[in-house]
């Protein structure tokens, strides 16, 4: 499930910051995002890719998050983070489905958010 979640967010990578790039600030959008350089800052996007090479230094909040590289800062997905095998993350995470690879650094607490349907609406 989470696999296909992941390899759609690919084909909607809206903004790209490169392997060589620093950025320091928040980062605000409703589209997906691929990350490979070095980020100072929270991240909020409808989705988020970081990839192998990336260093993030601050919290991301997401829908969907796949995580390859370093992040010193709490995650939290609405929906789903997959965590790679060359990921490093140094914080909490919060997702509704979390899947994390053998030999994947970890270094928090995790929780799972619920969502219970009530009368026809779903809530969390």
């Amino acid at each position: 499930m989470l696999k296909k979640k992941a390899k759609n967010l690919l084909d909607e990578v809206e903004t790209l910051i490169g392997r060589n790039a620093v950025f320091e600030g928040t980062i605000k959008t409703d589209k997906v995002m691929r990350i490979d350089g070095k980020v100072s800052g929270n991240i909020y996007a409808g989705g988020v890719i970081i990839g192998e090479t990336a260093e993030i230094t601050g919290d991301i909040e997401s829908n969907v998050i796949l995580v390859g590289g370093s992040i010193k800062g709490n995650i939290n997905a609405a929906e789903t983070i997959e965590v790679l095998p060359s990921a490093k993350i140094f914080g909490d995470i919060k997702a509704n489905a979390l899947a994390i690879a053998e030999g994947a650094q970890f270094y928090g607490k995790s929780s799972m958010t619920i969502k219970e349907t009530i009368d026809g609406a779903e809530t969390k």
